[in-house]
């Protein structure tokens, strides 16, 4: 959770930034109380999302709130696609992160329906982003067990969808002549759990000698569409320098598991140089 100064409100021009305070709910849904801008100074906060068309932004009006301050609600049923979305005001303001209240999103249990992921952070510059995901199904990553002997055992649960009898993970890269290169496992579990193990000596075989992360799919049955394994009901919008794993190492390579920018799961193979 990160902390903010008040700036003054009232008729003219603000004295300071405007800032703007965030209350998650479970399903998706965003409180904002805006500080450093004035009921005439700004009628909605607007959110773009980064790499989207020019129709791509919502506007959330701003009332009065008491002690000030302005309100707005970003609804859990509002469409947002995945992606990073910037917050400014309507006057082209650039809003910066107050208080983050993100308890209600952590270690979630969604309902049905599409999962809706929205967090907001602080983003480059200071300003306030809000990391979106939204899917039909998905693959949760769960605990990673990451063997001395040069395996990685991924337990996760479903959303959206069921595991079936002839479920199976995939690890999957490009090889150097631009194809791609995939290694099958099998898959544990049922209902809405997986599980599997994946060792790394295989990956490295087919890595050719190449620096390369691997990711990692799960398809929870024959003819499913293929899920990205993900961590992302939790309130860490970035994680790859929050969540280190072992390293293997061999006198050829080493392994690591690790995660995208977008919180997705993967193993980074890396030749050993003399």
């Amino acid at each position: 959770m990160s902390t903010s100064t008040e700036a003054g409100t009232g008729a003219g021009t603000p004295a300071g930034p405007v800032r703007a305070d965030c209350l998650a709910d479970a399903g998706g849904g965003i409180a904002f109380r805006v500080r450093g801008t004035a009921a005439g100074d700004a009628g909605a906060l607007v959110l773009r999302r980064r790499g989207g068309g020019p129709g791509e932004e919502l506007r959330l009006p701003l009332t009065e709130a008491s002690g000030g301050v302005l309100r707005a609600e970003l609804p859990a049923s509002a469409v947002t696609a995945e992606g990073r979305w910037t917050v400014t005001t309507d006057t082209g303001r650039v809003v910066e992160p107050g208080l983050r209240d993100l308890r209600a999103v952590v270690d979630r249990t969604p309902g049905p329906g599409p999962l809706t992921v929205r967090v907001p952070y602080p983003g480059a510059g200071g300003r306030l982003v809000i990391r979106c995901w939204l899917r039909t199904a998905h693959a949760e990553a769960g605990h990673l067990d990451v063997s001395p002997g040069g395996t990685l055992s991924v337990t996760g649960r479903l959303h959206g969808t069921t595991l079936g009898p002839d479920a199976r993970a995939e690890a999957r890269t490009p090889g150097p002549d631009g194809a791609e290169r995939v290694h099958p496992v099998s898959v544990t579990g049922e209902g809405g759990t997986f599980a599997f193990t994946l060792p790394y000596a295989p990956l490295a075989e087919a890595g050719a000698g190449e620096e390369r992360t691997w990711e990692l799919w799960l398809r929870p049955a024959a003819g499913a569409d293929e899920l990205r394994i993900a961590r992302i009901l939790d309130d860490v919008w970035d994680k790859r320098e929050i969540f280190r794993f072992p390293e293997h190492r061999t006198p050829a390579w080493h392994a690591v598991p690790c995660y995208t920018a977008d919180n997705e799961l993967g193993i980074r193979l890396t030749p050993r140089r003399p």
